[in-house]
């Protein structure tokens, strides 16, 4: 089984830290982004299923929402230089790109899991749209939740020491899955039931 726990943020030492490079984004968000993030308890109905949940970056915009927060992750989410039009974004994706900048959520002065507690809350009552998913295998959840350049080790088919997964494979895999998602996601956007 694979158990993930995820640190609060913190109270923010300064609003927007400079070195974040936030001028340098682009100056009106991308379209059509989503986000997934993971399920925790007590949103992870049944517990422990390895759901997880997608929502429109606009969704961010709900007055329901803590803010500045939710506006900050809508920004990370929308405006960085890379993102391309219809993306579907992991929260885990977010969390590498701020370790790549040397920054973190409390670093940067977010609680996302105040915000994505909050989404679900929401969408419980009909006021946000979400697409939940429920019953992800294991490897789906490792895949979701770590960051494309974490180091994932597997167990060995001989059933010797863990050994560690080919890091393009790993990417590839973690690609394929959000490809595939993707698609479902489309299809339920648009309506259009798989050919």
């Amino acid at each position: 089984m694979v158990r993930l726990r995820r640190e609060r943020a913190r109270p923010p030492t300064k609003r927007c830290p400079p070195d974040l490079g936030w001028e340098r984004w682009r100056p009106e968000p991308v379209q059509g982004v989503h986000l997934l993030f993971l399920n925790r308890p007590p949103d992870d109905i049944p517990p422990g299923d390895g759901g997880a949940t997608i929502v429109a970056a606009a969704s961010l915009h709900h007055p329901g929402l803590p803010q500045p927060d939710a506006q900050r992750l809508f920004k990370l989410l929308t405006c960085r230089p890379d993102r391309h039009p219809g993306a579907l974004v992991f929260l885990s994706d977010l969390s590498a790109e701020l370790a790549g900048q040397g920054m973190s959520w409390s670093r940067i002065g977010i609680d996302y899991e105040a915000v994505t507690d909050r989404l679900i809350a929401l969408h419980r009552r009909g006021a946000v749209r979400a697409m939940r998913l429920a019953r992800l295998s294991e490897p789906a959840v490792a895949l979701l939740a770590s960051g494309p350049h974490v180091q994932v080790y597997v167990a060995a088919p001989d059933g010797g020491p863990p050994e560690l997964l080919d890091p393009a494979v790993f990417r590839a895999r973690r690609e394929e899955l959000r490809a595939m998602i993707r698609a479902d996601l489309e299809r339920a956007v648009t309506g259009r039931s798989s050919p």
